[in-house]
């Protein structure tokens, strides 16, 4: 029996929120219905406490009892977390990352009461953009939840659009995909392409914005609705016109309204359509079920966010030089990077190597060791860090750590940084 905990997909977003869990019985990602049926996928963004019950509640319920009574609805959660706003509850004091956490459990007891799970495998959230700040303040919800941060991942929209594609039939897929994603933050364009580099097969997605010529405020306007739509149907000519396509997809609360109609026509003609406001949730459930059943795995996905080089450190194993990789591209650049020790021997610098994934164009660097003080063979133990500052720039520390009591570290550390965009 798979006694497997619940695999949790969570898109958060500006406005709204929404969730999936992976169905075991359906063998698919279902949607947390909650609110009314119009829009019911879509979970306002908000907080409220309820006097009366002495609980929390959010969403839609949380927006109409604020209006009701006048409590204060709590809302934008990472923007005041970075302003570092408090707020007073019944004489307790909260801070927006305690506010957060509240949100995101509340999130999965929505869950859990659809699936009557308790247990959770793992979450995997969906947001708009990923930096070193957002990732450590979603750690300290999850610490806060006290869900182990191994089972907590956090990706960009490309990824779980990808994720979602690839597990949908080839023949949706396989020529590429377009995905048109409309909500009162922006426009936005994602174009997935699949090609394959040797035996693996490599996910390329590229990303517009064309939020100056797509806003929510001509919505209602018969007159700029048909100018939208005519823009939309050029945007889509203009794609198909470089790129094969297979599908196309529509998402976001501002393709609620049919006022596309001349672009689903014509994309009809040739590629099918699909239009859905729960799809990064979906994605993000599935990049989790990959990894519940996978773990180690990847598809190797090419986009905004991700490193595009692998680098690796040159070793000696009983006479053979090896390449160890401290970083595999593709990968989200907040989780790239690691740890590794070493033991040195009458060596004045290491040397490091750099592979492109697109190019396949090895460079190298090297790192001066030669002010570690001078031991016995052998006896010499190092620590070499790979950290990434963002997608285009990671450093490389080296620490001397001694040899155990023998031999104390000496405080040796070095860091050197590379800058991907020149030839370093």
């Amino acid at each position: 029996m798979d006694k497997r905990g619940l695999i949790i997909g969570i898109d958060y977003a500006g406005k709204y929120c929404q969730a999936s869990y992976y169905s075991k019985r359906h063998e698919r990602p279902e949607s947390i219905s909650y609110g009314g049926e119009t829009m019911r996928y879509l979970i306002p963004t908000a907080l409220c406490y309820n006097h009366e019950t002495k609980d929390w509640i959010i969403g839609q319920p949380a927006v109409e009892y604020a209006e009701k009574t006048g409590e204060r609805l709590y809302k934008d959660f990472l923007e005041n977390v970075f302003l570092g706003g408090i707020c007073s509850i019944n004489g307790q004091e909260y801070s927006y990352t305690q506010l957060l956490a509240v949100f995101f459990g509340k999130i999965i007891e929505l869950t859990q009461m659809a699936t009557s799970v308790m247990g959770v495998e793992n979450i995997t959230i969906n947001l708009r953009r990923v930096t070193l700040e957002i990732k450590n303040t979603i750690n300290d919800v999850f610490r806060i939840l006290k869900l182990p941060l191994e089972k907590v991942k956090l990706q960009t929209c490309a990824e779980s659009f990808a994720y979602y594609l690839l597990n949908e039939e080839p023949s949706i897929w396989s020529k590429g995909s377009v995905l048109f994603d409309f909500t009162a933050e922006g426009f936005y364009e994602k174009v997935l392409t699949v090609t394959k580099s040797g035996s693996d097969h490599l996910v390329y997605i590229s990303e517009r914005t064309h939020t100056s010529d797509f806003s929510m405020e001509d919505m209602g306007n018969g007159v700029l609705m048909e100018q939208m739509d005519q823009r939309l149907t050029d945007l889509y000519e203009e794609i198909t016109a470089e790129s094969r396509i297979s599908s196309v997809y529509f998402t976001g609360e501002g393709f609620s309204d049919l006022w596309f109609g001349n672009t689903l026509r014509r994309v009809s003609e040739t590629n099918r359509a699909f239009k859905g406001n729960n799809l990064y949730a979906k994605g993000a459930c599935l990049s989790g079920l990959l990894r519940a059943e996978r773990p180690g795995q990847d598809y190797n996905i090419v986009c905004s966010g991700r490193t595009k080089h692998t680098v690796s450190v040159e070793a000696k194993h009983k006479d053979e030089t090896l390449l160890l990789n401290l970083s595999r591209a593709p990968k989200d650049w907040f989780d790239a990077g690691m740890r590794m020790d070493f033991i040195v021997s009458e060596a004045d610098a290491i040397r490091f190597y750099v592979t492109s994934l697109i190019e396949n164009k090895r460079s190298s660097f090297d790192i001066d060791i030669s002010e570690i003080p001078r031991r016995p063979h052998k006896a010499t133990r190092i620590e070499i860090e790979l950290r990434y500052m963002n997608e285009y720039s990671f450093e490389v520390t080296v620490r001397d750590k001694g040899f155990g009591d023998l031999f104390p570290a000496s405080g040796f550390e070095t860091t050197k940084q590379i800058d991907l965009t020149s030839e370093f």
